[in-house]
C-alpha cells in the first residue's frame, strides 16, 4: 500500500473514530481507532483518541496505557514553570484590558469572566512576584496618563483576552485555545523614544490538554509564557526610566487600544454628519475625538476644518446662535441666493486644493461596495508604482493586461490612506491597496469590476501575499466565496461557498497536501446536510455521510476498507 494512501486511511480512521465517540458509540470508536493503529502504529493522535474511547467504556487502566504510548510517541509540552522569571516583578503593573467584543459584559468587575481573570492573575503571581495585577479601561488619553502616574509603575504590561476556549472537533480532537494581545510600555516611551510600545498577538493551541474538563486556565497560562519569552516582554529586567521621566501621551493608544477605537467611532460619526451637511453636529463629534486623544493629528485636522466650514456658513447666513453646549448647530442650506452663492464660491476658492484632498480622503475612508467617484479619483496624486514583484502591482498588471498607473489618497497628516491602480488611459481603478496595520507593508487589496468591488484579498500573516480571499457577486454584493490559505502554499485549504449571501457549502483540505478532499453541503440552519470525503486521495469520493438536523442518519462507503466494524 502506498504511503500516501495509508496516511489518508489512518487519518480517516481517526476522524471516524472521533465521530463515533461523539455519537455515543465508544465500542465502535475503539474498533475503528485500532484499525487505524494497524495502519500506522506510531500515530500518537490515534492512541490519544483510543484512550478517550476506553475511558468512555469505563476501562481506565487500558486508557492510561494508551496515553503512555501516545506520550512516548509524541511527548506533551513540558510542565509550566513554577518559579519566578528572571526578575521579581517589582515596579511592574500588569493590566487586564476589556475585550473589544461588543457582546462582552462592560462592567470591569465582569470582564473577562472570573475564571479567566483568575487564571491570568495566578500565573502573574507565580512568574512575576511583586507585580501588581489590575483591570483597566481608561476612556481617554488624559485619564490613562493620570491613572498610570497615580500608580507610579515604571513598566506596564497590558493584556487583552481575545479568546479562551475548550472544546472538541472531529478533525482535531480535544483542543484548548487561548489568544492574548500584549503590549509592554516603559515610562518615558513614546513617539520621541526609539522603542515606542508595539502590540502583538499570541496564540496557543493545545492538542489533548491535560485538563479533562475546562482547559482554559492551562491554555491561558501557556499563552502568557509566550508573552514573557517574546520581544513584547524582555525577561531580563524592567528597563529603568530616565530621571524625571513621565508617561507619554503617544504611548497610551498602544497600551490601551480601546482609546483608539473610541476616537475612530467619533471620527466616523463626524464624517457622516459632515457628509450630511450637519456642520455643527460634525464639529461636536470631532471635538469629542480630540477630547479623547488631544494628540491625534487626524482628529485635530477634522475639527479645524469643521470649524472653518461652520465659520464660512455663518458668514453666508449671518450670525447663528450657538447650541446649549457651546457648539454651533449650523447646517448648510442648499438653497442659497445668487449673492450668497457667489460669496461661497469666492471663499471656497481660496482653499480649493486643500479641500479637494480632504474630500478625497473622506471618500476613500467611507468607501464600501463602490469605488470613489471619477471626480474624486481625479484629485488623487500620481505616485510611482511599487516594485514589480509586489502582490498588488502584479495583480493590477494581470487584470489590466498591460502596464498600470498609480494614484494615492492622503490623510491630512500626510500619511497614505490607499493606493489605486489604473489601466492606461482609464479613469476607473482596477485595484485598491492598503496598509491596514500601519507597518509600512500593504496587507489588503480590493479589485473592481466596473465601479464595484469584485474581490478582497488580505494578508493576515505578514507574508506579503494574501491568505484570505473574498469574492463578491456582480455589483459588489452579496458575498459568493471565502477562501483561506493558512499554510501559505498558494493553495486554499478551506473554502466557504455562499448562495444569495447565505453560507451553503464548505470545502477543506484536511491533510495539508494542497488538494481539497472534504466537501460539506449545509442546510438552511448552517448545519451539515451532506458530507463527501476522498479518504485515499485518488480523486474519487469514498465516504458519503447524510445528516438530518445536524445528526448523522446514514453513511455510504464505496470500498470495504473504509467500513467500521459493527
Amino acid at each position: 500500500m502506498e504511503e500516501r494512501a495509508r496516511e489518508r486511511q489512518s487519518r480517516g480512521a481517526l476522524e471516524m473514530g472521533r465521530a463515533l465517540l461523539a455519537e455515543g458509540r465508544p465500542d465502535a470508536s475503539e474498533r475503528m481507532l485500532r484499525r487505524g493503529l494497524a495502519l500506522d502504529p506510531e500515530d500518537a493522535r490515534l492512541e490519544r483518541a483510543l484512550a478517550d474511547a476506553l475511558d468512555a467504556q469505563g476501562r481506565p487502566d487500558e486508557a492510561g496505557a494508551a496515553r503512555t504510548r501516545a506520550d512516548a510517541l509524541d511527548p506533551p509540552p513540558p510542565p509550566l514553570p513554577t518559579t519566578a522569571s528572571l526578575h521579581d516583578g517589582a515596579g511592574v503593573l500588569v493590566l487586564l484590558l476589556k475585550s473589544e467584543d461588543p457582546d462582552r459584559p462592560a462592567s470591569p468587575s465582569r470582564w473577562p469572566e472570573t475564571s479567566v481573570a483568575e487564571a491570568l492573575a495566578r500565573r502573574v503571581a507565580i512568574r512575576l512576584p511583586g507585580a501588581t495585577f489590575e483591570r483597566a479601561d481608561p476612556a481617554r488619553v488624559p485619564d490613562a496618563l493620570a491613572w498610570l502616574e497615580a500608580r507610579g509603575a515604571a513598566t506596564v504590561l497590558t493584556l487583552r483576552v481575545d479568546r479562551a476556549w475548550c472544546g472538541f472537533t472531529v478533525k482535531d480532537g480535544r483542543l484548548g485555545v487561548a489568544e492574548l494581545r500584549a503590549t509592554r510600555g516603559v515610562r518615558g516611551q513614546g513617539r520621541a523614544a526609539p522603542a515606542e510600545p508595539a502590540s502583538r498577538h499570541f496564540d496557543v493551541v493545545l492538542e489533548d490538554p491535560q485538563a479533562r474538563e475546562d482547559c482554559r486556565a492551562e491554555a491561558l497560562a501557556r499563552a502568557f509564557e509566550t508573552v514573557l519569552g517574546s520581544d513584547a516582554w524582555q525577561t531580563a529586567a524592567p528597563e529603568p526610566s530616565a530621571p524625571g521621566a513621565t508617561w507619554r501621551a503617544e504611548a497610551m493608544r498602544s497600551l490601551f487600544p480601546g482609546i483608539g477605537r473610541r476616537v475612530l467611532e467619533a471620527l466616523r460619526s463626524g464624517r457622516a454628519l459632515l457628509a450630511a451637511g450637519a456642520l455643527g453636529e460634525a464639529e461636536i463629534a470631532f471635538a469629542r475625538a480630540v477630547e479623547i486623544d488631544p494628540t491625534d493629528p487626524l482628529a485635530r485636522s477634522y475639527l479645524e476644518d469643521a470649524r472653518r466650514s461652520v465659520g464660512l456658513a455663518r458668514e453666508l447666513a449671518g450670525d447663528a446662535p450657538a447650541s446649549a453646549d457651546g457648539a454651533s448647530a449650523t447646517s448648510v442650506d442648499p438653497q442659497l441666493s445668487a449673492g450668497q452663492r457667489a460669496a461661497a464660491e469666492a471663499a471656497l476658492g481660496r482653499e480649493e486644493h486643500r479641500r479637494e484632498e480632504l474630500l478625497a480622503a473622506l471618500a476613500v475612508l467611507d468607501e464600501d461596495i463602490h469605488s470613489p467617484s471619477v471626480q474624486v479619483l481625479s484629485t488623487l496624486r500620481p505616485i510611482e508604482v511599487l516594485p514589480r514583484d509586489a502582490f498588488g502591482p502584479n495583480l493590477a498588471r494581470e487584470r489590466a493586461g498591460d502596464g498600470v498607473a498609480a494614484r494615492a489618497a492622503y490623510a491630512p497628516d500626510g500619511s497614505v490612506l490607499a493606493r489605486y491602480y489604473f489601466p492606461p488611459g482609464s479613469s476607473r481603478p482596477i485595484l485598491r491597496e492598503e496598509d491596514t496595520d500601519g507597518d509600512g507593508r500593504p496587507d489588503r487589496w480590493i479589485t473592481y469590476r466596473g465601479d464595484a468591488r469584485s474581490e478582497i484579498f488580505e494578508d493576515g500573516a505578514g507574508r506579503g501575499r494574501p491568505d484570505l480571499w473574498l469574492s463578491f457577486s456582480d455589483g459588489g454584493s452579496p458575498l459568493d466565496r471565502v477562501q483561506f490559505d493558512r499554510d501559505g502554499d498558494g493553495e486554499p485549504d478551506r473554502v466557504f461557498l455562499y448562495r444569495g449571501g447565505t453560507l451553503h457549502a464548505e470545502r477543506r483540505d484536511t491533510d495539508g497536501d494542497g488538494v481539497l478532499d472534504r466537501f460539506d453541503r449545509l442546510d438552511a440552519d448552517g448545519r451539515v446536510d451532506v458530507r463527501e470525503e476522498d479518504i485515499d486521495g485518488d480523486g474519487e469520493i469514498d465516504v458519503r455521510s447524510l445528516y438530518r438536523g445536524g445528526k448523522l442518519v446514514r453513511r455510504e462507503i464505496s470500498e470495504p476498507q473504509h467500513v467500521p466494524e459493527s
